[in-house]
């Protein structure tokens, strides 16, 4: 049997601890840096935050970003988030809530009335039933169609091509985007308390319930029934 010398012990236990000294400082000074930077890019958000707040036309601006925003594929949710972020809730729900609205009344409008083959219903198979339910229920198969988890631009393109009336597209429109907005604005809203250093604990967990929500409500057996009664 090979006892180990004493003296070997103690080198192997004087290397295990500076090696875990090593280790510690490294991760304390990233640790350090990391809270740095985020102090940083905290400092940096506030003040664009405040300056935005200060600017009179910045819900104007806002608004027009999301129209040329829905024209050319970007997804809404993310810009009502910004406001939700920029504003805080209830001014980034509305404000977010009138630039979804016009943004989709302005891709109905162009496909409907200049076209030029922007988007063909043909096209668009997937979307089939939904156009002949928004045909045949009017409003109300709008409003489903919004709750479903499809992009926004080429949907306001295809109902632009569709027989539904002007108000019943917008009226749908508004409403049935109406509980994604509520998320995102929400959430929004949150990256702001987390800025601020408010206490972001609630504004999390209702943020959560509202997200489970907005994605229960499109498997529901009445809003699906709707569409299928619609396309039939």
């Amino acid at each position: 049997m090979t006892v180990t010398p004493l003296p070997r012990l103690r080198a192997g236990a004087l290397r295990l601890l500076v090696l875990l000294l090593v280790v510690g400082g490294i991760g304390a000074a990233a640790a350090g840096h990391g809270a740095m930077r985020w102090e940083s890019v905290r400092a940096e958000a506030m003040a664009l935050h405040d300056h935005v707040a200060e600017y009179p036309l910045a819900p104007i601006v806002f608004v027009a970003i999301m129209v040329a925003g829905s024209l050319v594929f970007v997804p809404r949710t993310i810009l009502v988030a910004a406001g939700g972020l920029l504003f805080g809730f209830w001014p980034g729900l509305a404000w977010g809530t009138i630039g979804s609205t016009l943004g989709a009344l302005a891709g109905f409008v162009l496909a409907r009335y200049v076209n030029a083959g922007l988007v063909d219903a043909a096209t668009l198979p997937r979307l089939a039933p939904a156009l002949r339910a928004a045909d045949r229920s009017g409003w109300r198969a709008i409003a489903v169609l919004r709750l479903l988890p499809l992009p926004h631009t080429p949907v306001n393109y295809a109902l632009g091509v569709t027989r539904i009336s002007f108000w019943s597209y917008a009226i749908g429109s508004a409403i049935g985007m109406f509980p994604a907005s509520l998320v995102c604005a929400q959430l929004g809203a949150n990256g702001n308390t987390v800025l601020s250093g408010g206490d972001w604990l609630l504004s999390t967990l209702a943020t959560l319930v509202l997200i489970s929500l907005s994605l229960i409500l499109p498997r529901l057996k009445i809003v699906r029934r709707s569409l299928r009664t619609g396309a039939d």
